[in-house]
């Protein structure tokens, strides 16, 4: 790590934008200890703790035992939902770039072990490489040109969860929330976000949720341009006449390739050999759209390696205004991976699965909590590259950040995260070769 580390200036100007973001959530938490608490809990998340469970961020906060940290999370009384909305907010501006962005959905597996703690089953989880106990979330990452960051959360519970209400009573699950797909999850958090997106913005998700035509339809409903993942045996054309993308692919002529960026990544930019071909609406005749709107149109998309033409194909299917340039989808096809960069992050860097909570209300606020650390890490990264020609402002002690302070048997520190990191940290990973 230490091509990211920051030098003493740098360090004191994040503390001072820490400060400022501790400042602007405080009255999410009703309380002054609680402020305080939830203050030492993301200065620990952004600390070098080894595992940011309760008994060291209460150890790295200065305290004999967790019993604070574990109040926070458990019998607190606070909204994660008002956070997470804050959470949002500040990640959305922070890295706004003038020119859109990418709504990107995905799940990420928490290995758990036991039956007790909310939603753990043995099922299938990409992240963990199989079958195993474990939590499943589904992730919404918003991402542009200037990085990254996880802006919502939704904890999926399998059947023989909802289908258990005495099991779910004990974990304190709502009693409203009844089974869902992650894609039906999926759903109702872009249905949270799309209002506050800018016009430009396009939305991504991988296999699970692109082969699942009401997914598909509900992004088309509400009329947000996609680009998903589909499998192999996807059929794209209407009747008569069903094919399968991945035949219609092998038939195109080599010409048809092109080769076109994907946009950033971890390992530096990606190229990729790209098909794209637009996929004809029968309802609808060539050029024209409905009530005068702009024409939108449908794209069959494959890719592939330019060195190994003949290897491993990826297929998707896109949505999108009719004017849309190739570049412009690959560049959407792309951006499914930085999710995943985002969930990353949050994971090795800010304790998003470190937590040892059993509820929901435990559950949502560790994560949300893990959420606010990590966007204010990518949101730094994102301001960095003008960090070292602005000078440190001196901020001067209010009565609110002295009584904020004053944490029972606390010690405020300043965020070792900002010490070991100038820019977002990035982890070589599997992503990296997408």
């Amino acid at each position: 790590m230490d091509a990211w580390a920051a030098d003493i200036a740098q360090v004191a100007c994040w503390d001072d934008k820490l400060e400022e973001l501790l400042l602007s959530i405080g009255d999410v938490f009703p309380r002054v200890d609680l402020r305080g608490r939830a203050r030492a809990c993301v200065r620990g998340l952004l600390g070098p703790v080894s595992r940011k469970n309760g008994w060291q961020l209460a150890e790295y906060a200065g305290w004999d035992h967790p019993w604070l940290q574990q109040h926070l999370l458990d019998r607190a009384r606070w909204e994660a939902d008002e956070l997470r909305d804050r959470v949002r907010h500040y990640a959305m501006a922070g890295l706004a770039d003038g020119a859109g962005g990418v709504l990107v959905v995905d799940e990420t597996g928490f290995a758990k072990k036991g039956d007790t703690s909310v939603g753990v089953a043995r099922q299938f989880s990409g992240t963990l490489g199989g079958v195993f106990p474990c939590q499943v979330g589904v992730m919404a990452a918003w991402a542009t040109s200037r990085g990254q960051a996880l802006v919502d959360r939704e904890l999926y519970l399998p059947r023989p969860w909802t289908e258990d209400r005495a099991r779910c009573e004990a974990a304190h699950v709502p009693e409203a929330v009844a089974f869902a797909t992650k894609p039906r999850l999926a759903e109702k958090m872009i249905e949270r976000i799309w209002p506050e997106c800018p016009h430009g913005t396009w939305a991504a998700a991988d296999e699970v949720y692109g082969r699942d035509g009401a997914f598909r339809a509900f992004l088309e409903e509400h009329r947000i341009p996609y680009v998903v993942n589909v499998p192999t045996a996807q059929t794209v054309l209407p009747q008569p006449g069903w094919r399968r993308i991945a035949l219609l692919a092998s038939q195109a002529d080599q010409d048809q390739w092109r080769l076109l960026e994907a946009g950033p990544s971890t390992a530096g930019s990606r190229w990729w050999q790209w098909w794209i071909s637009r996929v004809p609406d029968p309802d609808l005749p060539i050029g024209t759209g409905e009530g005068g709107e702009r024409w939108w149109c449908r794209w069959m998309i494959a890719r592939r390696r330019p060195e190994d033409p003949a290897g491993r194909h990826d297929y998707y299917l896109a949505w999108g205004p009719a004017d849309t340039t190739p570049e412009h989808l690959a560049h959407v096809a792309g951006a499914r991976w930085r999710v995943e960069d985002a969930i990353k992050l949050g994971k090795h860097e800010c304790g998003l699965a470190d937590y040892e909570v059993r509820s929901w209300h435990g559950w949502y606020r560790h994560i949300t909590l893990s959420m606010l650390a990590a966007a204010f890490l990518a949101v730094q990264a994102a301001g960095s590259g003008n960090e070292h020609e602005e000078e440190a402002t001196d901020h001067s002690t209010s009565p609110a950040r002295d009584a904020d302070e004053q944490v029972k048997g606390g010690k405020p520190r300043t965020p070792h995260a900002s010490s070991r990191s100038s820019r977002t940290p990035r982890q070589r990973s599997a992503s990296s070769s997408h």
